[in-house]
């Protein structure tokens, strides 16, 4: 994941992005994602403190907000994809490395799709379409 300023709006956005993908928000999940960075940020900020406050500043309930983590099945990887187009989300295999890197793994996984293409497909998308976004 390429360095990135989090400032406290990005922190608390990307925290509903992820918990709205599903992904359990402990910070162990977060690190192997690629957020250290952004839990770091969040133990900077004056405002937040800790990786717990930034959770609750995101108005999520932390317990809640950090089970442990779900397994990636291909129906869960379908309907994020799904969930994303419908909110105008960049797919390509570039937006994706940069926005929503653990979705891209977990798609790439030789158990679930093996490919980013695949995935594109299993949700009813056109890959050279979304490519050229």
């Amino acid at each position: 994941m390429p360095a990135r300023r989090w400032t406290r709006d990005a922190i608390i956005q990307e925290i509903h992005d992820l918990h709205a993908a599903g992904e359990s928000l402990k910070t162990r999940n977060m690190q192997r994602l690629g957020y250290g960075g952004m839990l770091a940020a969040a133990y900077r900020d004056p405002s937040l403190g800790s990786w717990r406050a930034a959770v609750e500043a995101a108005g999520l309930n932390y317990k809640e907000a950090t089970p442990h983590q779900r397994k990636w099945t291909r129906p869960r990887i379908v309907a994020t994809i799904t969930q994303l187009r419908q909110q105008g989300k960049d797919l390509s295999y570039t937006g994706m490395k940069q926005q929503h890197p653990y979705l891209l793994v977990a798609a790439r996984r030789a158990d679930t799709f093996g490919s980013w293409q695949a995935a594109i497909e299993a949700a009813g998308l056109d890959y050279a379409g979304v490519a050229r976004r």
